[in-house]
């Protein structure tokens, strides 16, 4: 092998190192407990919260851990039973409305939960702080999967 395929091999090898290391300590393949701590504790440095309103993240973290944990447990029961409506010879549609209806169901439960814990985190900040949590919330959103621009009628009809 030559030198030059050496030294290129060596340093694809330590980039893929680096992004894992990155990607972990950012908490990108942690569980989703670990995310959502790694969340939290952004949000608490960002904001510069208070005792009182890290109380109230804490107790929102808490919720949302649960409700991940909910979705999860779940996920493999909606999976299988999916899986075995594909057995069949024809597709029984009416066990897969009712499957996709009890989904549904969960899911419209837990938002309800989600968004009384998020609002009980809110209510407690100060304005200032509102501000700078829709900041990161938009920052977000535009920098989530496909970038800026996601929403420009050009990538809306790819969808």
């Amino acid at each position: 092998m030559s030198k030059t395929a050496i030294i290129i091999v060596s340093l694809l090898v330590l980039l893929l190192i680096s992004g894992v290391a990155i990607a972990r300590y950012k908490g990108f393949c942690s569980n989703s407990e670990a995310r959502i701590g790694w969340m939290a504790e952004r949000l608490d440095k960002h904001l510069e919260l208070s005792d009182n309103q890290r109380v109230h993240l804490d107790k929102f973290r808490t919720e949302v851990i649960s409700m991940t944990e909910t979705i999860r447990s779940d996920r493999e029961m909606y999976a299988k039973e999916a899986a075995d409506l594909l057995n069949q010879t024809s597709l029984d549609r009416e066990r897969a409305h009712t499957l996709l209806m009890q989904k549904q169901a969960q899911l419209a439960s837990i938002s309800s939960d989600f968004i009384d814990a998020f609002a009980d985190f809110s209510d407690n900040l100060e304005q200032h702080q509102r501000d700078k949590l829709q900041t990161m919330i938009l920052h977000h959103k535009a920098h989530r999967h496909c970038g800026p621009g996601c929403d420009t009628p050009a990538n809306s009809k790819q969808e």
